[in-house]
């Protein structure tokens, strides 16, 4: 999941944005302007959008610090932290590996809550000085409440919120599994989910409040999330231990960028199947070769093209160390080519396939 916008990188950790962010930034902008024109029309229309665009940019920056509080814990705590993904009303932060201790998890979790209640309470203040100008204290106490709003639907016990990461801390620290904690963790994201949208929806049939739909919209995104969370750390559970090297396939060395693909054919392939293999140019892997991309030639043209014409090439994303564990393979930006090129002291060894990680997973 690395789609959105980079922002740039701090103390070796990748800062990406979705879009979501920004969308719901401009609509802050929007509506902070259009609401200080209707509350102080006498307000210059400039200063009224800078006011807005200034709220807009420090709503990232909450954000920013929400998940920034996760990775700062994190690194203290002698985890290796890999991204930042802010999302609307959070995000995530990319740890390689699960947190060995529960109290790793439990302190990382909480850290986002408590950094938006900081942030909420420093807003407030600014509020209070700012009484000579209504309009920024407006803002201000606007910002004050957006955090706090992020503080308490990302305290909710609803995994993978921080409050049912943190609730999955605590049950894993007193039973010792953490498979039967996530379970619960996302039984009760579910809970909750349905909750949300069940007392939200009464709440806007009964009292016409239009904050409720945007209740009824961050419950079903509890429902889901608490869904897609599960699988995936039981996906998780599934490869713990294992590294790249344990499911590969071995390859033999790296087929030469200029050797004619008619050629590969005729030595490598098995049967009416040509299986994926390493293409080397320039002493370098730049690609694999494959049935797929053998199907978008003709056997004529099979006999005159060579192979680093017909390869796939790979991106940093399709290369892993033979050592890397299976679970990091499988959280890290997919690759170009969908196939991963494994090597070992800088060669290539082996490939692993979609259907290798499949079958490990299905056992």
């Amino acid at each position: 999941m690395n789609r959105g916008i980079r922002l740039g990188r701090v103390g070796g950790v990748e800062i990406i944005a979705d879009l979501s962010v920004f969308v719901i930034a401009a609509a802050m902008v929007w509506v902070l302007y259009v609401d200080i024109g209707v509350v102080y029309p006498q307000t210059d229309p400039a200063f009224a959008t800078t006011i807005a665009v200034v709220a807009g940019a420090l709503f990232i920056l909450s954000v920013l610090l929400h998940e920034g509080s996760h990775a700062v814990l994190a690194k203290r705590r002698g985890l290796e932290v890999r991204r930042i993904q802010l999302l609307a009303f959070g995000g995530y932060t990319k740890i390689e590996g699960n947190e060995e201790r529960p109290t790793d998890e439990f302190v990382v979790s909480i850290a986002g809550p408590i950094a938006s209640l900081v942030v909420a309470g420093i807003f407030s203040l600014a509020a209070v000085t700012a009484t000579g100008i209504p309009e920024v204290q407006s803002s201000l106490r606007f910002l004050a409440f957006v955090n706090l709003f992020i503080a308490v639907f990302n305290i909710l016990p609803g995994f993978p919120l921080d409050g049912g990461r943190a609730l999955r801390a605590a049950v894993w620290h007193f039973t010792g599994d953490r498979v039967k904690a996530t379970n619960i963790a996302v039984a009760s994201g579910r809970i909750f989910g349905w909750a949300v949208i069940g007392v939200a929806t009464v709440v806007a049939f009964t009292g016409f409040d239009p904050w409720a739909m945007l209740w009824i919209i961050l419950g079903w995104y509890l429902l889901r999330s608490a869904g897609v969370a599960g699988k995936r750390e039981r996906m998780l559970a599934q490869v713990d231990g294992l590294v790249a090297g344990d499911v590969m396939r071995r390859t033999p060395d790296p087929v030469p960028g200029e050797m004619l693909v008619g050629t590969v054919v005729d030595l490598f392939q098995i049967g009416a199947r040509l299986r994926s293999l390493p293409v080397e140019v320039d002493g370098r892997i730049r690609g694999v070769l494959g049935e797929s991309e053998l199907e978008r030639l003709s056997p004529a043209r099979r006999v005159s093209i060579r192979a680093s014409a017909a390869m796939a090439k790979i991106g940093p994303g399709d290369v892993v160390d033979i050592r890397m564990p299976l679970e990091a393979m499988a959280t890290r930006p997919a690759g170009k080519t969908g196939r991963f090129v494994v090597v070992e002291n800088g060669h290539a060894v082996g490939i692993i396939e979609g259907a290798d990680l499949q079958s490990v997973v299905d056992q």
